[in-house]
């Protein structure tokens, strides 16, 4: 159960992973970085959960009634050896048993106990202890606090080893959910790649076409995966914010290459304004916004055309002569806004680059006619 839960978490964790390179959402960050802690801490459990699973005690029933069917026997202690494992500062031990059954013939087995000081002289090599076999197919056996019935003398330590089978029924002993045998092993790993890819579809189906957009541009800011020059990315991140906030007034929105940023009225009618982010997939509030605007910069985004953004954007680069290399590691957004602070000024969009040695800027109107650009 331990191995499905971190499987689901890995694929979780994935998922959100590739849906924040991709789609520029920051909610997303918090999945995946919440993912590696648990991915520890699950992996750490897993360890100490193997180390001690051979300790774990058989059912008293089950005992029993191995003890009723006659599977009481002898074991001599063969070898004893640490295996490194404290629990509550007892060493853990693993025995290996040469079991001397009356119906078979002898095999040798391994047993994990804590052992102490005080038991210590009870499992040295060469001590017969007495064991419950709780199956009659299978090696597995439980060493019991009686007298222990003799070993025969042909019962020597060339017996065969007998390895207890993970996946075998074993009466008082309870099966993993899965099969952790070697022979189970296909069976594991196509069951925990279907559960690890049902976490990664759980963040990431919803907006699995902005997914395949941003892993098919290289992440988002990158090609049509960009907001300054990827088709309909702005229109949609619009819808986001519009589909968010309840209302289309805002009073300036600044397109960058991986977000949209937005100010708009708290509430219809009121005067006191918030910075938005939006993408592609969502809408958030942020804050108040640091400058509170004056009410006449509102506009509607309805009078925008807002699918000429990129053919502007491209227009810029086009026009500007400024090589891409140059472009690189400075900031490149796009402004729309009114184009002054009168009471109905027209709105404009503007694209601004900025590289190592100089700038350049293409102003346009709301439907995208260029009206002034260097």
């Amino acid at each position: 159960m331990i191995r499905l839960l971190l499987a689901l978490v890995l694929g979780a964790g994935s998922g959100a992973a590739v849906l924040h390179w991709s789609t520029g959402d920051d909610r997303y960050a918090w999945v995946w970085m919440a993912a590696m802690p648990v991915l520890v801490v699950g992996f750490v459990i897993l360890t100490i959960a193997r180390t001690v699973a051979g300790m774990a005690p058989a059912d008293p029933a089950a005992v029993q009634a191995a003890r009723a069917a006659g599977r009481l026997a002898g074991a001599k202690v063969v070898d004893l050896r640490r295996t490194g494992t404290e629990i509550n500062d007892v060493p853990q031990y693993e025995l290996e048993l040469l079991v001397d059954p009356r119906d078979r013939s002898p095999y040798r087995t391994t047993v994990r106990e804590l052992i102490d000081a005080a038991r210590m002289p009870s499992r040295l090599p060469g001590t017969v202890l007495a064991v419950v076999r709780l199956g009659a197919d299978t090696p597995d056996v439980v060493v019991v606090d009686e007298p222990a019935p003799p070993v025969r003398v042909h019962a020597t330590p060339d017996a065969p080893i007998w390895k207890a089978d993970p996946d075998a029924r074993v009466p008082g002993r309870r099966r993993p959910l899965l099969p952790t045998g070697r022979r189970g092993r296909g069976v594991r790993v196509v069951v925990y790649v279907l559960v690890a890819a049902l976490g990664a579809l759980l963040p990431t189906w919803q907006a699995r076409d902005d997914v395949l957009l941003g892993i098919r541009s290289g992440g988002v800011g990158h090609g049509d995966a960009s907001y300054l020059s990827g088709p309909d990315r702005v229109t949609r991140a619009v819808e986001a914010f519009t589909g968010a906030s309840g209302g289309s007034t805002v009073t300036e929105v600044l397109v960058y290459d991986d977000q949209v940023l937005l100010t708009a009225p708290t509430e219809p009618g009121r005067t006191a304004y918030d910075s938005w982010w939006a993408v592609a997939t969502r809408s958030t509030r942020e804050r108040p916004a640091t400058i509170q605007p004056e009410p006449t910069d509102e506009f509607d985004l309805t009078t925008v055309d807002w699918s000429v953004l990129p053919t502007l954007y491209e227009r810029a680069l086009a026009s500007s002569g400024i090589p891409s290399d140059e472009l690189d590691g400075h900031i490149q957004h796009i402004g729309v806004e009114r184009s002054s602070f009168e009471e109905g000024a027209p709105v404009q969009i503007r694209v601004f680059l900025s590289g190592d040695y100089g700038s350049y800027s293409l102003t346009a109107d709301a439907t995208g006619t260029v009206l002034e650009q260097g």
